[in-house]
Parts: structure tokens; sequence; C-alpha cells
């Protein structure tokens, strides 16, 4: 295929020489960096963490920097989520929390207690949406395992990623509210949407 389309003007081990690491963090650019060059700018960047944010000392290491890296570019996808799957206490709620950091993201994270219900859950949803539809707020809603204390969160949750909403999540006199809340925020985008698809549909969007 190389040598077909491209007459051998690439190098096919060097294209593909492992690790392949990108980030914008160096540059302006998203350009390829190296595992020191990304190992420094992290343990500078974890210092500002620390004094912050979250007190919880990271360990550094190949793996780790991989994940800040994917991390990274999930967040930066419009309406991007992504599943981290480990070991209870490995640090994939702090990681999430540091790249969010780096990202000038605001995180919202459950705080569930025995008397948690699903309508705690779909305020906190609601809290979520207004945030990040009506304020245009960039967001980054962390759950963990130990927050499913009902299947149902799950599934509304399914929803909400499939198609940016949740049906019913808003209702009555909240609906209308939602709506005026929704035309506000497009007005200070500059956008002149009048009807009620054109602004849920935006809403949907951000």
């Amino acid at each position: 295929m190389e040598f077909g389309y491209f007459g051998g003007a690439c190098n096919i081990k060097e294209s593909l020489r492992r690790p392949l690491l990108y980030s914008c963090w160096l540059s302006k650019h998203y350009v390829p960096v190296t595992r020191d060059e990304l190992k420094d700018y992290v343990t500078a960047r974890l210092k500002g963490f620390y004094e912050e944010e979250l007190d919880v000392q990271l360990v550094l290491f190949d793996q780790m920097l991989d994940h800040v890296l994917r991390i990274d570019r999930i967040y930066r996808q419009p309406q991007g989520h992504l599943l981290l799957i480990g070991t209870a206490g490995a640090g994939k709620t702090t990681l999430s929390r540091f790249v969010a950091w780096l990202n000038g993201l605001s995180v919202f994270q459950l705080k569930v207690h025995s008397k948690y219900t699903a309508a705690d859950f779909d305020e906190d949803m609601r809290t979520v949406l207004r945030r990040a539809g009506c304020r245009n707020e960039k967001m980054c809603f962390i759950m963990d395992e130990s927050n499913m204390l009902d299947t149902g969160f799950l599934e509304r949750l399914n929803t909400l990623l499939a198609n940016g909403e949740v049906p019913g999540l808003f209702e009555g006199d909240e609906h209308t509210t939602l709506m005026t809340q929704i035309k506000e925020g497009a007005q200070r985008q500059g956008l002149m949407l009048d009807s009620h698809d054109e602004l849920y549909k935006w809403f949907t969007m951000q």
C-alpha cells in the first residue's frame, strides 16, 4: 500500500514506531512528543494540581502517561465520554480530575449517601445539563462504581450519552424555565434561535 500509492516516500518503520504519543500541551499544535518531554510537563503541572485541587500524590510511569493522553484526547472531543476500567484505588478518578483541571473543565462528581435516591440523581443531572447546556460551561461529569446505587442511574446516563438528553428529566414548570435559560444562553453566544426545536437542539449539542 505505502509503496504503491506514495512511491516509498515514507519510512514504514519510523511511521509505526512505538510509542505513538501526540499532544498539544507543549505547543499550540497537536504534534508528536517524547515520553521525557511529557513526563517533565506533567510533573510540573502536578505541583499546581496538588496545591489547587487535590493533595493525592500520583506515581508517574509509562502507562499512566499513556492514560493521561488518552483522557485528554477524549475531553477535547465534543460530548466526549470514556469508561476507565481498573481496580479500586488505582487512580482512575484522580487522573480524570487532573486532566480536567489541565483543560480548565469544571468537575462535577456525585456526592452519594445512604439516602441518595433516583430523584437526587435526576436533580444532579439537571444541574450538570443546565451548567453545560445553558451557561456554556465546560464540564467533566465523573461517576465511579461506588455511585451506582441503582441500575436506573446507569440507564439514564447511557440515554444521555446516546441522545444528548434524558426524556422526562425536565417537565412542567422546570421545562418552561429550562427553555428560557436555553434562549438566554444562546443569545449570549450571539445566536438568535426562536423555535422550540432549534433551541432544544442547540441545548442537546452543547
